[in-house]
């Protein structure tokens, strides 16, 4: 085992109250290089791209392009921006745009004769989609490896090491096998049935699910069988810790009512939000608070802003407290999906204690899948 040894550095007590950690904390770097190699199947002569930020856990980067050299694959490192130079970048408008463009054109060569690539653990993320476009634009299989995002962010050193904790076990300890097994089960389950959920607020929807319905199964399996196979571009595309498990609904499809204090992606100041969902779209909404924030939120997203994008469950066996399912509205392009909406602008209902049963059978309750009653 190789660990990162990192220093800790307190910076921010006198004027936040409490110290926080601005450097990682030591992580097996070796399991974890190993565990991406093993998800992308790298064949001797193929070519891995690998985006990274030289300050967070580049051990992990370095130990991945050994492992990939041995195997007879040739790795080219990108350095992402630093969080200063993020800071500096147009946050919107053609400056944006032409940035994002620049960036697609100078690399898309290297990304249109290589067959994979790593996504790796950043401290800041800069807003566009260069990767994205990357991806759609190339054949490459991709791993996207998130690791406490952003780093620090506002946690407090308790919350970082129970968070990195947590993501430790979400990453290294799935039996990956097992995992896989458990989603195509999942997938039969449901597969051609009528999905019922409902939450202790009050939302009852209704989601039928066809018998040619096409799953996205985040089991870790990033294999060029599995990218020849990619009906979308998220089929090219896996996350590390694994888990995601989504389809895209026929609109027609689900109908009933939402009840929910909060959504994800709209202004913190909505809140007690409520509507109903008839043929895939939000109808007489309404909120508590906040209600023409709410309204210009879904508009902003585009056409289909109030249209249904994907429906989700969280399979990771280490999700804590459980996360349970998630429906989303707006765009859906980089699933499969047609919704006309502003680039990856959507809104999340997250459903942490959703309860589901599927002919009369609880296949999910509090957020938890309930493997022993599936078939």
């Amino acid at each position: 085992m190789r660990l990162t040894l990192i220093s800790i550095v307190l910076l921010g007590a006198a004027a936040a109250g409490r110290a926080q950690p601005v450097d990682p904390l030591p992580v097996d770097e070796a399991a974890l290089a190993t565990r991406l190699f093993e998800m992308s199947s790298p064949s001797r002569g193929e070519r891995a791209v690998i985006v990274y930020d030289p300050t967070y856990y580049p051990g992990i980067t370095n130990r991945l392009r050994e492992l990939l050299l041995e195997r007879g694959v040739n790795s080219y490192t990108i350095s992402e921006d630093t969080a200063g130079m993020i800071a500096q970048l147009p946050e919107d408008g053609p400056a944006h745009r032409a940035r994002e463009n620049d960036v697609v054109d100078a690399l898309l060569p290297l990304f249109e004769r290589s067959q994979i690539f790593y996504w790796m653990p950043e401290r800041a993320y800069v807003n566009d989609l260069r990767w994205e476009i990357l991806v759609e634009r190339s054949q490459v299989r991709s791993i996207h490896f998130h690791w406490l995002l952003p780093f620090p962010g506002n946690r407090t050193t308790e919350q970082l090491h129970r968070e990195h904790e947590a993501m430790v076990q979400r990453s290294l300890a799935v039996n990956l096998a097992d995992h896989a097994a458990r989603q195509r089960r999942l997938a039969s389950a449901i597969r051609g049935r009528t999905l019922h959920v409902t939450t202790a607020a009050g939302t009852a929807l209704s989601i039928r699910v066809p018998k040619d319905e096409w799953f996205h199964f985040g089991d870790g399996d990033m294999s060029a069988a599995r990218a020849q196979a990619a009906r979308s571009i998220r089929d090219r595309e896996m996350e590390l810790p694994v888990g995601m498990f989504h389809f895209v609904p026929e609109s027609a499809d689900v109908s009933g009512v939402v009840k929910t204090p909060a959504m994800s992606r709209v202004p913190s100041t909505v809140r007690d939000i409520s509507f109903r969902v008839t043929h895939g779209r939000m109808r007489d909404i309404g909120a508590g608070e906040g209600l023409d924030e709410l309204l210009a939120s879904i508009k902003e997203i585009g056409a289909d802003g109030d249209r249904v994008a994907s429906v989700w469950f969280h399979t990771n066996p280490h999700y804590a407290p459980p996360f349970g399912m998630m429906i989303e509205f707006g765009s859906n392009w980089e699933n499969g999906g047609s919704n006309r909406a502003e680039r990856t602008a959507r809104i999340s209902l997250g459903l942490r204690d959703a309860r589901v049963t599927v002919d009369g059978v609880v296949i999910m309750d509090g957020g938890v899948i309930q493997w022993d009653r599936l078939p």
